[in-house]
């Protein structure tokens, strides 16, 4: 069933992205907050609405979650623009504070160094998304195209 808000949404992305504090084993606690995960769902449906043509107004409660939902957009196209808008905003948090030093004996440490990673993997994801959301928009354009034209032969039942 489609979500019914951003909050469901954002459990639903926390529990697909493993972000809970038992498997985050350095850091012991949520990488991202509910807000975020909701901004980020929300931030990935704005730019899949407004990137490709047609423009389309496809909501939270639009997305296709399981096979019998009605809506164009599937749950994990959403997903991985959602994921870019993480890598990215988390990239450019640990850019701004990553630290490395190193003591007398040579011994190295680098603090909150996940940019060069969360780079790696979202310029990995960028042409899935960009494929997903361009087809989930073709679909979208034919059906409208070719979905409610009809033809004078269909009420002819002479030729038939």
């Amino acid at each position: 069933m489609a979500f019914a808000n951003y909050q469901a949404a954002a459990v639903a992305f926390r529990r697909y992205i493993n972000d809970i504090p038992q498997l985050n084993t350095l850091d012991k606690d949520f990488e991202s907050t509910d807000d975020e995960l909701a901004e980020f769902i929300r931030e990935a449906l704005i730019d899949i609405n407004m990137t490709y043509e047609p423009v389309t107004n496809w909501d939270i409660n639009q997305i296709r979650v399981s096979p019998t939902d009605q809506g164009y957009l599937s749950w994990g196209t959403v997903k991985m623009g959602a994921i870019l808008h993480l890598l990215t905003a988390k990239g450019i948090w640990s850019a701004r504070n990553a630290i490395t030093y190193s003591d007398a004996g040579g011994v190295t440490v680098a603090e909150m160094d996940r940019y060069g990673r969360y780079q790696a993997y979202a310029q990995r994801i960028a042409p899935e998304l960009e494929r997903m959301v361009r087809m989930a928009k073709i679909r979208y354009n034919i059906s409208q195209g070719f979905g409610g034209v009809t033809s004078p032969f269909g009420f002819d039942f002479y030729y038939g």
